[in-house]
């Protein structure tokens, strides 16, 4: 679909380099100022995605297509803490198609089980859910174990894929976290490695933003994007997240033009 004179694609990858541009002038600014952050940051930890080309579709093209979109997630998708400003806030102008969100703060991969049946018909999904469970493994909040976590994903995704049976999945892997345990920091990176094999093998894509957002809080002081230890503040937060899921779904698209 196309507007005139530039493709909707063009915008998109036109805003995109603003805020490359905005988050790269911030760091060197911070950098410059010789600032500080006692905040305990892991090392990033690259896992392997499958390419969205050979699966017939991108995230990108799912935006501009006219399809509609449901979020869904935790309280990071809802904004909770940033005055109901969701984490793809700047990505909504560029999507099409209707948007619906699907979360609440606290929720875990057990919350969508149990609620999986209210998930309104979409033709996209994107689901980031997983932090809480990560975070919170050893409490009744969310699943008690790596393969529990899967097995609501799958039980939970098999709902949507009944309602909507031709619809699209982009699975984000569990946000980031600062000061914790190293021991938390290596269940999160289990986490999201079993996510990305478990989208292999179903067809789905797997964006891991994890370390393009590290990267920016490593070098820069965390507190000019993050509201606390794993919420991200408004504006300059969300912007950096919404950055890193496009990026990152360009990581998983050969067939795409952003940078």
């Amino acid at each position: 679909m196309k507007t005139s004179g530039f493709k909707i694609k063009d915008y998109i990858i036109a805003i995109l380099l603003a805020v490359v541009f905005i988050l790269s002038a911030s760091v060197l600014l911070l950098m410059n100022k010789d600032a500080e952050t006692s905040a305990s940051i892991p090392t990033e930890t690259s896992i392997e995605t499958e390419p969205a080309s050979e699966l017939n579709h991108s995230l990108l093209e799912d935006m501009e297509s006219g399809k509609s979109f449901c979020f869904v997630g935790d309280s990071i998708t809802r904004g909770s803490v940033t005055d109901d400003i969701p984490w793809y806030e700047p990505m909504k102008p560029f999507i099409r198609g209707e948007i619906m969100n699907f979360s609440d703060g606290g929720w875990t991969s057990t919350w969508l089980v149990d609620l999986r049946d209210e998930v309104p018909v979409a033709d996209v999904y994107v689901v980031a859910i997983g932090i809480n469970d990560v975070l919170y493994i050893d409490q009744p909040l969310g699943a008690a174990s790596l393969e529990e976590f899967m097995e609501n994903l799958r039980i939970f995704t098999d709902t949507l894929k009944a309602k909507s049976p031709d619809a699209d999945f982009y699975y984000i892997t569990p946000w980031p976290f600062l000061n914790f345990p190293d021991e938390t920091y290596e269940l999160c990176a289990e986490f999201r490695a079993a996510m990305a094999e478990w989208c292999r093998e179903e067809g789905f894509v797997c964006i891991d933003p994890f370390d393009t957002i590290l990267q920016v809080l490593q070098e820069s002081d965390p507190s000019v994007y993050m509201w606390n230890d794993y919420h991200p503040n408004a504006p300059q937060g969300i912007g950096l997240y919404s950055y890193a899921v496009m990026q990152e779904s360009n990581v998983t698209s050969s067939s795409s033009e952003l940078p």
